[in-house]
């Protein structure tokens, strides 16, 4: 399973190196694509018991509304260095870092509060695992990314 989402994302991320750009149906596609595998991971990794799994289900489907809109800013931010690669100047770079951090820093603070909500709606190993398997899956898209697209070099 993990290993179809990550070539989804493989096939994804070459797209955007290769072409510089995607469309917004491309990227509605991708992100519908993978959260039903995401969906798939997440259901055989977290251990529900029935009186526990529609509370997580509805908590897990809010948030991955709130993930996909991180996702997409994500992706703007990706593309437009991809559209700028060869061309970052001082400023170009500090601009990126001053929206990338504040991006990374949401998508935690995302992760939190949920494992917070899920804390107090299930039990804390529920919440635990859900923490675990989504930094998991974040870690291994952020690492995939990083092997697909250029490095910054200076001019």
């Amino acid at each position: 399973m993990i290993k179809r989402l990550l070539f989804l994302l493989f096939i994804f991320t070459f797209s955007i190196g290769m072409s510089g750009q995607a469309s917004q149906d491309e990227l509605q596609l991708m992100q519908s694509l993978y959260g039903m595998e995401k969906r798939d991971i997440v259901s055989e990794f977290i251990e529900l018991n029935d009186s526990q799994e529609q509370e997580f289900w509805l908590l897990y489907d809010e948030y991955e509304e709130k993930r996909k809109d991180l996702g997409t800013e994500r992706f703007r931010l990706l593309t437009s260095y991809v559209d700028d690669y060869g061309e970052v100047k001082p400023q170009d770079a500090d601009n990126f870092m001053k929206q990338a951090i504040p991006l990374r820093i949401k998508s935690d603070k995302l992760v939190d509060n949920y494992y917070k909500k899920i804390k107090s709606r299930t039990d804390p190993i529920v919440a635990m695992q859900f923490y675990q398997i989504e930094n998991y899956l974040a870690d291994v898209i952020r690492m995939e990314l990083l092997e697909e697209i250029y490095t910054t070099k200076k001019q």
